[in-house]
Order: structure tokens, then C-alpha cells, then sequence
């Protein structure tokens, strides 16, 4: 049995339950450009994607400097209405003091703009667990493309069967999956049914998660 050496945490929907938080952006920017969303539509198509992705998908070719623009739009508006919510998700600190007790090695690999992994991070003193982070502008191919997960693993020095890969979305786990790492689904934008075809491996919170792995 290969020995887990690494640990790689999605954020949003992981570290932090926040994803009603970004919905709720979504659905006013979506009024205000007026194109069809609703929670479904949200949660299949919407996880996991780079900003880049997903204006991409909502307004064809756009240029760059466009995308740069809706999404400082759209993540203000999400930071203006978590910034008072937030906080880590149950179980967590406790998770990752284990963890960095031990001596794993930690990274942060999400589809998340910078200025929203900064909001986090700091916010919520989290930066120091994570010495290794991959977020959304180091990523050229969005979630299924294990590429922010192979990037992780590349960046702790560790092979992909030595580490674990936390998600709550389909798309992700499906990177980790293709990545060559053991996946664990967070059940918080899906519930564990949904996540079960992808992972038997599931959590509620953190709380769970070193019975499960049996650390």
C-alpha cells in the first residue's frame, strides 16, 4: 500500500462552505446580463470552472481585458455579501494542525481567482497551512484537466498516488481522479449521492476525515 505523503485541498466548497455565498452573486450578475441560471444550472455547469471558462461559456469570445472586468465585478459583489458569513469549514484547523503535526506536506489547488484565494487565506489565517498554492491564473485548461492538481503535486515534489485530493464538485473529482491521486468527496454543493458514482471516499466536514483515511 502506497504511503499518503500529501495533502491537496480544493477551497470553495471545502475549505470553506461558501458556495450559497457565490450563487448569490451569480444570480444578481445574471440578472443584471440577463442570462438563464438557476441552482442546477449552477451546480452542473458552474463548479469548478476558471473564471476565463466560465464568462467564456456566458458571452462567446470575449476578450481578455472583459473577462478581467465581469470578474472583478462579479467577485466583489460575492466578497460584499461572504465577507461577514465566513469561516472555516467544521473540522478543518483542527484537520490541518494534524496534518502539519505529522509532517505532510499541504498545498491549496483551486479554480479560484487570486484576489478571492488572498480574501480567504487571510480573512481567515489560513495562509500558513498552505505553502504550496495553485490557483486560477497558473491554470490554462479548467476542472475536468487534472492540470491545477498534477501542478500541486509537481510543486510538493511527491507522486500522485502519495497524495489526497479534497473536493465538493463532480468536475473536481474528476481531476484528482485523472491526476492519479486517492479522491475524497466533501459533500456541501452536492450531497453524497451525487458524489458517490465518482468516490466512496465522502465527508460531511472535517471532523470525519482522519477516521476515514485511518491517519
Amino acid at each position: 500500500m502506497i504511503q499518503l505523503k500529501g495533502f491537496i485541498f480544493d477551497m470553495d466548497g471545502v475549505i470553506v462552505d461558501n458556495h450559497r455565498y457565490h450563487f448569490q452573486a451569480w444570480m444578481a450578475f445574471s440578472e443584471k446580463y440577463q442570462f438563464r441560471l438557476d441552482e442546477n444550472i449552477y451546480r452542473e455547469q458552474f463548479n469548478g470552472k476558471t473564471n476565463a471558462d466560465l464568462f467564456k461559456m456566458i458571452f462567446g469570445d470575449i476578450s481578455n481585458e472583459k473577462i478581467s472586468s465581469y470578474a472583478m465585478e462579479k467577485e466583489s459583489s460575492y466578497q460584499k455579501i461572504y465577507e461577514t458569513a465566513m469561516k472555516p469549514h467544521k473540522g478543518l484547523i483542527d484537520f490541518l494542525d494534524f496534518l502539519v503535526s505529522k509532517n505532510y506536506k499541504l498545498a491549496l489547488g483551486t479554480s479560484a481567482p487570486t484576489s478571492n484565494v488572498d480574501f480567504v487565506l487571510d480573512k481567515l489565517l489560513l495562509r500558513k497551512y498552505f505553502p504550496v498554492i495553485v490557483d486560477g491564473p497558473q491554470v490554462f485548461q479548467g476542472k475536468p484537466h487534472p492540470e491545477v492538481y498534477l501542478k500541486c503535486i509537481q510543486k510538493l515534489g511527491l507522486l500522485p498516488q502519495e497524495c489526497v485530493v479534497f473536493e465538493d464538485s463532480l468536475a473536481g473529482l474528476e481531476a484528482g481522479e485523472k491526476a492519479g491521486c486517492k479522491i475524497v468527496g466533501v459533500a456541501t454543493s452536492h450531497d453524497a449521492i451525487e458524489l458517490r458514482p465518482k468516490t466512496e471516499l465522502i465527508i460531511s466536514d472535517f471532523t470525519e476525515a482522519k477516521a476515514l483515511l485511518r491517519l
